[in-house]
């Protein structure tokens, strides 16, 4: 039997990444979150979202990028009888299709959040996203990734620069970013945001997309590269949240 509509119209999504795990409520398209989670484990998943719950039972859709993770945590939150516990990978029905050369090699990130920029838009949309990596993706209306480009993300690039070099400093993304920089952190920022910025928007320029065309900008690190964007973009912080969320209204768990 499907899930019933009164479960459907609240989801608990929890997005398992490279350095961590978040989690969401959707109500509608409205996202509540996502807050990080302490440990990637049952118990702190429980410590969060029983409040949000209140009692009632909920779907949990579990996605990201660390396949071992997911199934770990569906088992333990299945014990914890919270709710309707289901994963979300490539292989979902309610993803469409990535229309690229290797479908099967698309990150699930990646697609959940084309799906949920184009339902939000209503039509043919673009993702940046600055997490680990620093990904500019295109969606059709239907919500299926046509392609993209990934680059380093602007954390991952910091890093890089200290753990590479002798004297270069670990910069904290927030902080002062001018062209030209006048001392070496600045100089840091400068090329990883508003260097990164530029990437980004050539790439959007490569790809033919106008400015009549929506962008949605979303990540831990989007606060820090909006400003040196010159294109309108608008930011939404729980776009894979709701975009796993979308694909379980679309097939829900049986």
């Amino acid at each position: 039997m499907p899930a019933p509509t009164q479960a459907l119209d609240l989801i608990l999504v929890i997005d398992v990444g490279n350095s961590g795990a978040k989690l969401g409520a959707v109500r509608g398209d409205d996202v509540a979150g996502p807050v990080r989670l302490p440990r990637v484990d049952g118990r702190a998943v429980r410590e969060i979202a029983a409040p949000m719950l209140k009692g009632k039972q909920a779907i949990i859709a579990i996605a990201g990028s660390d396949p071992a993770r997911i199934e770990g945590l569906v088992w333990e939150l299945s014990k914890l009888r919270l709710g309707t516990v289901t994963s979300v990978g490539p292989d979902h029905k309610g993803i469409p299709a990535a229309a690229v050369a290797s479908p099967a090699r698309v990150g699930v990130d990646r697609r959940v959040q084309v799906l949920a920029a184009c339902h939000l838009a209503g039509e043919a949309a673009v993702v940046i996203s600055c997490g680990s990596a620093l990904t500019v993706d295109l969606g059709r209306a239907d919500g299926a990734l046509t392609g993209g480009a990934i680059a380093p993300g602007l954390g991952m690039g910091a890093r890089a620069l200290a753990d590479g070099t002798a004297r270069l400093p670990l910069v904290d993304l927030a902080g002062e970013a001018v062209m030209p920089a006048g001392d070496t952190e600045p100089a840091i920022r400068a090329g990883l945001l508003i260097g990164g910025a530029g990437a980004v928007e050539r790439l959007l320029a490569v790809a033919g997309v106008g400015p009549e065309r929506p962008v949605y900008l979303t990540g831990a690190d989007a606060p820090h590269l909006k400003p040196h964007l010159q294109r309108s973009v608008r930011s939404h912080p729980g776009l894979s949240i709701l975009g796993v969320a979308l694909a379980v209204r679309a097939s829900p768990p049986r």
